[in-house]
């Protein structure tokens, strides 16, 4: 009988708890997630493209640089050095770099050094990395000045 009182009480309760989420309800914000949505609206980038950074920031950024100029921490150490993802020869082919990402960059005929992430990250997260690294080719969004 007291299990039923429970229950019986719980159903009232719960229905009115719904009301706590309609309007007026204040919204917890987490300051580093807003953080980094202000940072990619800044640096222009859509949501699968600031998807794309994290990758990029996690796997790749060692070598090619945080900004994608080739001029990571381990740069100085590959022959030859990764490339300037933000100033290609030719626009980046979305193909060819999901090959790159998924498969090395051994297996475009170029040096062995960038590895394989096939095996460590899924398609959604290729496809997250393949649009930032065409992000990063292409111009940079120009800040509206102010001032005088």
């Amino acid at each position: 009988m007291r299990v039923l009182r429970l229950i019986a009480a719980m159903a009232i309760v719960v229905p009115g708890a719904a009301g706590c989420h309609g309007k007026g309800a204040v919204q917890m914000t987490d300051p580093m997630l807003e953080a980094l949505r202000a940072q990619s609206r800044e640096a222009g980038l859509g949501y699968a493209e600031a998807q794309g950074k994290h990758l990029f920031d996690r796997y790749c950024a060692t070598c090619h640089g945080d900004g994608g100029k080739g001029d990571g921490q381990n740069a100085s150490n590959l022959t030859p050095p990764p490339p300037d993802l933000t100033a290609p020869k030719r626009p980046p082919d979305q193909g060819d770099l999901r090959k790159v990402i998924a498969e090395g960059s051994a297996a475009m005929g170029r040096s062995p050094l960038s590895p394989p992430y096939g095996r460590s990250l899924s398609a959604q997260e290729i496809d997250y990395l393949t649009l930032y690294c065409r992000a990063l080719a292409r111009p940079a969004p120009k800040k509206q000045g102010g001032g005088g």
